[in-house]
């Protein structure tokens, strides 16, 4: 098949356009002027060079395509507001619109769990129909959700969608990618407290993301829609046990949101003063004041799918960021 993918540079993005390649697709890519395109030049990925503010630079290398998979976004919650909004959703909408006048065959949207801002408050799982936590805690959040909107609202008129929502991607490779960046931190001692410990969240292995990715081409129907989540845990489990696999020591403070948000209010002009970020940014605090928990059932069901728990996943990856 012809592929054109958006984000190929990326954590996902990068570590996709290889399986596909060794699985024998033709992959075309979308990549910005500023981008480092030559791991995906050495897979054989045709690059164009383009923007998704700029829908006829992505003409060419969607021209003939028979899946578009859209995996880029911008993630930075430290950029400019207007720059993530016109990436997550505008771009969102050209993609799809393009698509859908080009008469793609099929398109696969890759969101996040960021999509239904949060799960219920009472630490239930929730699921692919379960309702959007609303106001978003986040504007990555916020961005997500509305860029999905526009990509379903080409659906509506003919584009044939398939949608997934990961949940915290870790693992090799990639040090500073991906919930590795959260790990990396942590065994570096970058965390003085574990703030909400209570907190659910879930964690999901690159490879068997892209695992799912795969068999979404080879056998999802369309408009049918999957969390890939992997384990749900703790934040104070998920800490304990890559300290313990990383040989350090676990921060022995927790801290209720509530109060973690007071500290930093106080702590931020001291930090601002040595010329630091804070350890935790007021973004993340409204992350972490809400659950994470969601059940991919779907995905394990419908798709044979079978992601690797923490247990089996977290050793390579502590590896990994120790030996880089």
């Amino acid at each position: 098949m012809r592929i054109y993918l958006t984000g190929g540079t990326g954590y996902i993005g990068k570590a996709l356009a290889r399986r596909l390649v060794e699985a024998g697709h033709e992959v075309r890519a979308l990549v910005r002027a500023t981008s480092n395109s030559e791991p995906l030049h050495q897979l054989g990925v045709a690059t164009f060079t383009g923007d998704l503010q700029d829908r006829a630079s992505m003409r060419e290398g969607m021209s003939g395509a028979d899946w578009v998979i859209h995996a880029a976004a911008d993630l930075d919650l430290t950029g400019p507001p207007e720059r993530m909004r016109q990436t997550n959703i505008q771009g969102s909408e050209n993609i799809a619109s393009l698509a859908y006048k080009l008469g793609v065959g099929r398109f696969l949207s890759i969101s996040s769990m960021a999509y239904f801002g949060g799960s219920p408050d009472d630490g239930t799982p929730a699921d692919e129909t379960s309702r959007p936590m609303q106001p978003f805690p986040t504007l990555y959040s916020a961005t997500k959700h509305s860029g999905e909107l526009a990509i379903q609202e080409w659906a509506k008129k003919g584009l044939r969608v398939n949608t997934v929502y990961p949940s915290l991607v870790y693992g090799p490779p990639g040090k500073k990618e991906g919930a590795n960046a959260i790990l990396r931190q942590l065994l570096k001692g970058r965390f003085p407290a574990v703030v909400g410990p209570d907190r659910k969240t879930c964690w999901v292995f690159l490879d068997d993301v892209v695992d799912a990715l795969v068999r979404i081409l080879d056998k999802a129907p369309v408009g049918r829609n999957y969390l890939l989540t992997g384990e749900i845990t703790t934040l104070r489990s998920l800490v304990d046990r890559a300290c313990v696999l990383g040989g350090v020591k676990p921060p022995k403070l927790s801290l209720p949101v509530g109060v973690a948000r007071v500290a930093m209010t106080l702590a931020g002009p001291l930090y601002k003063m040595r010329g630091h970020r804070p350890p935790v940014a007021p973004d993340q605090l409204n992350n972490l004041a809400r659950h994470w928990a969601f059940d991919d059932t779907r995905a394990r069901t419908e798709l044979g799918w079978t992601p690797r728990g923490l247990d089996e996943g977290l050793p390579p990856t502590i590896g990994h960021l120790q030996a880089t």
